[in-house]
């Protein structure tokens, strides 16, 4: 499953919603009045989404076959916080405020708060994604929040209480998941497969910002490597090699390949399949 990207954050959002859910449930209730419950729902979602948020950043890390690195789950987990308060609030807020509740309040704009959520955790995602970029970051977690937040709503009304609710952030976590892969990969113009052993092979997306190879915390993890020793980076429609010791950039063309130790990097352009 590690070789599938999309199938990969899928069910590592799926997983990091199911368990956001449950610890979710430890909230305490805080009361009805309007001050109480908007805090409680804001607590709430902040829970939930700082376990999707978990579960995608380990995804990324596992995919790109990267060591544990504390940091990175730290970030994950305050960008879920913020992103899952925010939308919490913003919900609660405004849907305490209406009258009788429709259709509209219901389904439509409880989506649409999911969705505000999608596009502040793609904001984060687009800076540990290479070349995924801001506007593609939102893009995807506005889209996979707001498809996720439908299937939230169906899977809340159909189910029990608890199951319900676990399994509706299951869908919102796999959405986002699904969503921030299908976007990279739409928009994607050139990439690098790494070639890792027979069969196992990982693809990350070039653009104008270096995917960076090398010992330390690069994109592409090489034991033994310096930190940053090589880059390699799409500009003007052409692909190079920058080696950061030395600052000279050398051309790569369709299929040019890289190799480090047992590590294998292969250039591809668009008109070719991801592997």
């Amino acid at each position: 499953m590690k070789n599938n990207k999309r199938l990969l954050f899928s069910t590592t959002g799926f997983i990091g919603g199911m368990l956001g859910a449950l610890l979710a449930e430890l909230v305490p209730d805080f009361g009805k009045s309007l001050v109480p419950l908007v805090g409680y729902t804001s607590l709430w979602s902040a829970i939930s989404g700082a376990l999707i948020t978990l579960g995608l950043f380990a995804a990324g890390e596992i995919y790109n076959r990267k060591p544990f690195s504390p940091a990175i789950y730290r970030k994950g987990l305050l960008a879920g916080l913020l992103a899952g308060a925010i939308s919490g609030f913003v919900a609660q807020a405004v849907y305490s405020f209406q009258g009788e509740p429709s259709f509209f309040t219901q389904v439509v704009f409880r989506a649409f708060c999911w969705a505000i959520m999608g596009a502040l955790l793609g904001l984060r995602l687009s800076t540990v994604v290479p070349n995924l970029g801001a506007t593609r970051g939102i893009l995807a977690g506005a889209l996979g929040g707001f498809a996720g937040g439908l299937g939230f709503l169906i899977a809340s009304s159909v189910l029990v209480e608890v199951l319900g609710r676990m399994f509706g952030l299951g869908i919102l976590g796999a959405a986002l998941g699904f969503a921030v892969v299908a976007i990279e990969e739409v928009f994607r113009a050139a990439r690098l497969d790494v070639i890792w052993a027979p069969r196992e092979v990982t693809a990350i997306t070039l653009g104008a910002k270096p995917v960076y190879i090398g010992g330390g915390d690069d994109h592409i993890f090489i034991h033994g490597l310096p930190q940053h020793a090589l880059g390699v980076v799409l500009e003007n429609g052409k692909v190079q090699c920058i080696d950061s010791s030395t600052g000279k950039r050398s051309d790569l063309k369709e299929g040019s390949r890289i190799q480090i130790g047992k590590v294998e990097v292969v250039v591809h352009t668009k008109d070719q399949e991801v592997s």
